[in-house]
């Protein structure tokens, strides 16, 4: 894993504004961090994005970490 990737995902756990737009658009998203995470490293995130499956945990797990923190 690039550290770049780490960077990006590492903010996106504590930044709940920076994981929404990563969820929205990821590509958007590490651009605006100045991060170039490894191509293959963007292309497996867009894949678990499009994933409805793996989009709907990653959307509760937000929706927990935002009612534990009051970030809601």
């Amino acid at each position: 894993m690039s550290a770049d990737f780490e960077r990006l995902i590492g903010r996106a756990v504590l930044d709940p504004a920076f994981r929404k737009r990563l969820l929205a658009d990821p590509d958007a998203a590490a651009k605006e961090a100045g991060l170039q995470p490894a191509p293959e490293e963007m292309d497996r995130l867009r894949k678990a994005l499009a994933d409805p499956a793996q989009r709907k945990q990653l959307e509760q797990i937000d929706q927990q970490t935002a009612s534990l923190s009051g970030w809601s």
